[in-house]
Formats: structure tokens, sequence, C-alpha cells
């Protein structure tokens, strides 16, 4: 899409590597239950996993992070979540160790990208408490910039500062089923790598089948 910033190389998927970063940071399994210690022994790595019990996809998900990350030592402790529980325990009051939530916008990146703003924190808007000055000069920037390749240079910028600070981790990526009329109008935006029938395009150039 023209706002994703496709020169980024996401993270790779290597249990063998994570193993040995933990070992090098003083992360080990001391006692023999397969379940890694802090570097001074004091606990175990055992994390909260939660999740909003009206994601039924969520159980699912959490069970395979659950796996995944017993090959490498981590233990999770899954647990469904009543959303405005969650709301409370996230923000802005940071109770948590692992969540499962989502957000969903339109095309333009203005949103995802304002919920990183350090204003944010004590809105309740940010999950993650990230504060960066930088990142909040260029979101300010790019915000009042008119044109377009300007723009997308400097919101390709801050998809790197992102991404470089590890704001998030993202687990997996949700895919949607999205149905039209094209018996009732033609015009509709199909051609683009996703069909969101939120983006306001498809609104305006649609027309009533004569």
């Amino acid at each position: 899409a023209y706002w994703y910033n496709d020169q980024i190389e996401d993270y790779a998927f290597d249990i063998a590597l994570a193993n040995q970063i933990l070992d090098d940071a003083g992360y080990l399994d001391t006692d023999g239950d397969g379940i890694r210690e802090m570097p001074d022994g004091s606990q175990p790595l055992t994390f909260r996993l939660q999740w909003a019990n009206d994601i039924p996809e969520a159980p699912r998900v959490a069970e395979l992070l659950g796996q995944t990350w017993s090959q490498i030592g981590v233990k999770t402790e899954p647990q469904a979540v009543d959303p405005d529980a969650l709301t409370s325990l996230c923000c802005p009051g940071f109770d948590f160790d692992i969540m499962i939530w989502g957000w969903s916008w339109g095309p333009d990146p203005n949103d995802p990208l304002g919920v990183m703003r350090t204003d944010q924190i004590p809105t309740g808007s940010s999950e993650t408490g990230y504060a960066n000055p930088d990142f909040d000069a260029l979101y300010d920037q790019q915000a009042v910039e008119l044109d377009p390749e300007k723009r997308r240079a400097i919101v390709f910028q801050m998809q790197q500062m992102v991404f470089d600070d590890v704001v998030y981790i993202i687990p997996y990526y949700q895919y949607e089923v999205q149905a039209y009329r094209k018996d009732r109008f033609t015009g509709w935006i199909t051609d683009e790598p996703t069909l969101d029938l939120s983006n306001h395009k498809n609104l305006v150039v649609i027309e009533p089948v004569q």
C-alpha cells in the first residue's frame, strides 16, 4: 500500500537465535524445570498473557504463542478478560505483561501513528507508554505536509523509528472477509493489495447499476 514502508525487514523467526540471545543475557534455566529465571535467580520468566474475551480467535492465538515461547524457556499464563476490565488494566494503568488486542483504521496513517505520541499516554489511547520527542515532532510535521511524496517520506521514517524502538511486537495479522454488492453498484476499487470497504475512496467512485 502507498503508506506502507516495505523496505523494513521484519523480525526473523529463529528459535535457536532467541535461545542464544537469552543465554548470553544471563536468563538461564538453573533448576531444570524448562523455564528460565532472571539473571539474579529471583523469579522465573513467567508472563500474564491476556486478551479481551470477545475476540473469538484469541484463545487459539494464545495457545500457539505459549507453545512457541515454551521452546525458549518462557512460560505464559493465559487469561481471557472482560474488555472493559482489560482497558482499565491496559491504559493508562499499564498493569499487564502481554496483551492480545487490535486496532482498526482507515487507509490514512494519521491514526495508527497517533496512538504512539507521548501526549496519548495520559488519555488511555497508548498501550505502550512510548515517549519519543523525535517521533512526536515527525508526527506533527507529517500532519501538515501537503505534498504526498514528502509526507510519505516522513511516514516511512516514523515506521522505521517504531520498528527500531520495538514499540509493538505484532504476533499475527488478521484477515477479514468483506462483501460488496456488484449487482447494485459498479466502480468498486478491487485492484489494491487489500480490499477494505471502509476505504472512503470506494464511496466516492461507486455508482448505482443502471
